[in-house]
């Protein structure tokens, strides 16, 4: 009677411990390998790419559903003709995480029209710009960069990347495992006692 008693409370235990597991918040540290590459072929023009200064090392916690946007870079041109240009600019960016872990790289490209020393039509557009990416134990998170047609007006843009936690990962707690394993050894024990005593 008394090892169904510990059983129930084991199964009870890890049944709390679970689902406590389950709602865990995960935190994130933007890593040493985020990088933006300016591959630009502006003609008439000149278009800066930079990173956000303040982007790598910084650190945020999201729940479940939880969102971060996060500024990526900036987009600046610098017309020489005060009346009409036009440009072509790339971009090669990677926004990498050192915890949870994973990376999201891709390849940009776009242009602009500029009348009167400021940009009246823009547009980026990435080789890829939605990622979802799985750091272990179920845990998945996604990121999505910014594009799309009539993105970049005025001067200079900032580019965003929103990341999303898709999923917490759930581990089995250590704790859990041991005390199944000590229920395991009780049971094992009682049934050699059984066994010894029918001998």
């Amino acid at each position: 009677m008394k090892l169904l008693s510990v059983c129930k409370g084991a199964v009870l235990a890890i049944g709390l411990t679970a689902s406590t597991a389950y709602a865990t918040t995960v935190d994130f540290i933007v890593g040493a390998d985020t990088d933006v590459a300016d591959v630009s072929a502006c003609v008439g023009c000149d278009v800066t790419i930079e990173q956000n200064p303040l982007l790598e090392g910084s650190m945020f916690t999201l729940g479940v559903g939880e969102s971060k946007t996060l500024a990526f870079f900036d987009i600046t041109a610098d017309t020489n003709n005060p009346f009409f240009a036009a440009g072509l600019f790339g971009v090669d960016a990677t926004l990498a995480f050192a915890s949870p872990g994973g990376a999201a790289s891709a390849i940009g490209g776009g242009g602009f029209l500029s009348a009167f020393g400021s940009i009246t039509l823009g547009a980026l557009v990435w080789d890829q710009n939605e990622f979802t990416l799985n750091f272990g134990n179920g845990g998945i998170y996604s990121i999505v960069f910014d594009q799309g047609v009539d993105l970049i007006l005025g001067t200079a843009k900032t580019i965003y990347a929103e990341v999303t936690l898709e999923a917490a990962p759930v581990p089995l707690p250590a704790s859990a495992v041991l005390l199944l394993a000590g229920v395991g050894g009780l049971g094992a024990v009682r049934m050699r006692k059984k066994k010894a005593a029918a001998a």
